[in-house]
């Protein structure tokens, strides 16, 4: 069920007046990530000719990637509008292999950390376990965090590759005040566009000042020619494996996140992450990193900042992400496109990615508080972003560790990824799957209820889903005493295990569950019949599955079943 708030939901079919200026916005919105290859292809040594061509052959991968993640048929593609970006996971050891091997080595490893992600793709479900909600929660604050202090950077001249100072604080400014106008106080009609509104504003002052100060507009050279196809001939570099697997890892965890965050942004219902949309965006994205590395180009991931984008503006809608695919692929085949993208300034493109930060630093708290947090899963979340954050606020802790470690953890992200990857493991040491309690019919509701919140709470399930638990515990709370033996208790069970939580009571005396038959009346004269009715009515809608049964000893066994 797609969410009826957002002007255009993911199935919509907007105008074009609509459709391509959220296209050009995603465009304009992810050009900040050809600095990466413009890097690369400059710590390679390419001249003019090499560079203009890389450039091109950068926004026909962009394009491709995410023409497959928007297929979202026989399980390739997510389906949303999810567009793929290069991306800094993959920096630091791509900027190795340029150094070692030049373009043919960033090209081989390229390819092997797509048929790596490809293979962990098929794994995703049975990651889950180490893998938990909290977990992607936390990967997609940690992408809003890190994108919020890149977007600073960049609008304050301290941004990646071709930075200019403070002299783009004027068009840095204009484009973030108009892009906040029009969202805040903009009509329906003019939010969709409020960061294309942004952005152009935001290019024009630019050009303006830069014109009146006769400096040149283009900040490289432009070369009209068609892109040439190989640039270089593939080479591997085995050292630089590692630090390459652990980025298809990361990539992994990221496009899981965004997934689940435009499930739950397209989805008003939504309560758990679906796997089948995870493993398919999974798969699209390691076969965007191949057809990535098939190009000679870097790795590429999807952009939680479009996700973030898509929220602000209510459009949604998948139509988008094939323009988004179609545009960069035609801007790859148009000479002097690529030179003419990475003009726009960092600062007005800083000030885009800062406005779509901020919404996806949301909604990653919103995954994580989707779980009951108990001190294990709290410090897993806690220590892992705090030692994220201390890539960047503390460098010199890691600037001493040996080269091999630091392309093992190249990023803040990487660095919390891994810290609650091994966090997650050890507290799993000693971490009981299943609870047990004694109650005796005297002692009320408030045991049962607490005996399932803490239960939730260790094993990090769904509050949601505690919650139905709580309540029809409490409904047997009330109807079961009237049934048991005297001065007999009731046992209760409860099991986890990330898909299912099953709890089960055992008692003697008279069966609970009332047969078949017309619903409860208030004029029954049996007080404990009654009871007995009202509480299997209530149950059977609290639960997913409740069953009966008869022990061996003759006792009653009730079991509630809940989709996880």
């Amino acid at each position: 069920m797609e969410d009826r708030t957002t002007a255009w939901p993911l199935h919509s079919a907007p105008p074009p007046g609509v459709l391509w200026p959220a296209a050009l916005q995603h465009i304009g919105l992810g050009s900040v990530t050809l600095v990466f290859p413009l890097l690369i292809a400059d710590t390679a040594g390419a001249d003019a000719a090499t560079l203009s061509s890389y450039l091109s052959l950068a926004m026909l991968a962009l394009g491709l990637a995410t023409l497959l993640q928007a297929w979202g048929r026989h399980g390739i593609g997510s389906g949303f509008l999810l567009p793929a970006v290069f991306t800094a996971i993959y920096l630091p050891p791509t900027l190795v292999a340029a150094q070692l091997g030049g373009l043919g080595a960033v090209a081989a490893m390229t390819l092997v950390a797509g048929l790596t992600q490809v293979a962990l793709s098929f794994a995703v479900k049975r990651l889950r376990p180490w893998l938990p909600t909290e977990l992607v929660g936390l990967v997609v604050l940690m992408i809003g965090v890190t994108l919020g202090l890149l977007a600073l950077r960049l609008m304050l001249g301290y941004g990646p590759g071709l930075d200019r100072g403070t002299d783009d604080l004027p068009a840095t400014a204009v484009a973030l005040a108009v892009i906040i106008g029009i969202t805040i106080w903009g009509g329906p009609r003019l939010r969709p566009v409020a960061v294309l509104a942004g952005l152009v504003l935001g290019f024009a002052a630019h050009v303006v000042a830069v014109l009146a100060a006769g400096a040149p507009l283009l900040p490289v050279p432009v070369v009209w020619q068609l892109p040439s196809w190989p640039l270089a001939t593939p080479s591997l570099e085995w050292t630089l494996l590692p630090g390459f697997a652990m980025g298809a890892l990361a990539c992994l965890v990221r496009v899981c996140g965004d997934v689940v965050a435009c499930q739950r942004a397209t989805d008003p219902e939504w309560r758990r992450p679906d796997f089948g949309p995870m493993k398919a965006g999974a798969l699209a994205d390691g076969l965007g990193t191949c057809v990535a590395g098939v190009l000679g180009v870097p790795g590429i991931n999807s952009y939680t900042a479009s996700v973030g984008l898509s929220i602000a503006t209510g459009v949604t809608a998948r139509r988008v992400a094939l323009a988004v695919g179609g545009l960069w692929i035609v801007l790859a085949l148009v000479p002097g496109s690529a030179e003419v993208v990475l003009a726009v300034p960092r600062g007005v493109l800083g000030a885009a990615l800062f406005f779509a930060a901020a919404f996806i630093a949301v909604t990653g708290m919103g995954i994580v508080t989707q779980r009951l947090m108990d001190a294990r899963r709290t410090l897993v979340v806690g220590a892992a972003l705090v030692i994220g954050l201390s890539y960047d606020a503390a460098p010199q802790i890691f600037s001493g560790m040996p080269a091999a470690a630091r392309l093992l953890v190249s990023s803040s992200l990487v660095l919390a990824m891994v810290a609650a990857l091994l966090l997650v493991a050890a507290f799993r040491i000693g971490a009981s799957r299943q609870r047990q309690l004694v109650w005796q019919p005297e002692e009320g509701e408030a045991p049962l209820r607490d005996f399932a919140h803490q239960s939730g709470a260790v094993w990090g399930a769904r509050a949601e889903v505690v919650s139905r638990v709580e309540d029809a515990l409490e409904e047997v709370a009330h109807a079961l005493p009237a049934l048991m033996a005297p001065g007999s208790a009731a046992e209760l069970s409860a099991r986890f295990d990330e898909f299912n939580l099953d709890a089960t009571l055992r008692w003697s005396g008279m069966p609970l569950l009332a047969a078949a038959g017309p619903p409860p009346s208030l004029d029954m004269e049996d007080d404990a019949a009654l009871a007995a009715s009202l509480a299997t009515l209530m149950l059977r809608r609290a639960a997913d599955r409740v069953t009966e049964a008869v022990l061996a000893d003759g006792r009653h066994e009730l079991r509630l079943h809940y989709d996880h």
